[in-house]
């Protein structure tokens, strides 16, 4: 059963204590279509746990999001009743377990500053493409990363 799984966990999330697996969230929905007679679903806080100042370049949260958007949308296009999806947090909040280290949110929030400036990240661009109907491919990472995309700097 190890083996058939870990055929399937997407290998960049090895670094990560909580699987990149897509390809679970379609089955989940698939299988509440058929057990269930596909009731309305919303789907609440789905995103990446990262390092709080990793980087404003989050290129693993934009594969996470397109992996998982990818995985909604073959499960819609075979007749899921989803709703809604919404990503875990567009800002970087606090952490019941892990306070201020780690971040689930689109937007960098400055801790250090009075005013608590926000940043978007790499990912709320993407998402935000998406959200405005812009291609979603496996691309997607190229498509928002362009030399003067992110010319600001945490450190």
């Amino acid at each position: 059963m190890e083996t058939a799984v870990k055929d399937f966990v997407d290998p960049v999330s090895s670094t990560s204590i909580f699987p990149i697996a897509p390809w679970g969230l379609r089955s989940f929905l698939e299988y509440i279509k058929e057990a269930y007679g596909n009731p309305p679903i919303y789907i609440y806080e789905n995103g990446q746990r990262m390092l709080q100042n990793s980087s404003l370049d989050d290129i693993p949260r934009v594969n996470y999001l397109n992996g998982f958007i990818g995985g909604l949308l073959e499960a819609l296009r075979n007749g899921s009743n989803t709703r809604g999806y919404f990503v875990w947090s567009f800002l970087d909040v606090l952490e019941l377990f892990d306070g201020n280290e780690v971040s689930f949110g689109l937007y960098y929030v400055n801790l250090d500053d009075p005013d608590l400036k926000r940043y978007p990240k790499l990912s709320a661009i993407s998402y935000s493409n998406f959200l405005k109907g812009k291609t979603f491919s496996s691309d997607a990472v190229s498509e928002v990363t362009k030399p003067s995309s992110l010319s600001y700097s945490l450190l």
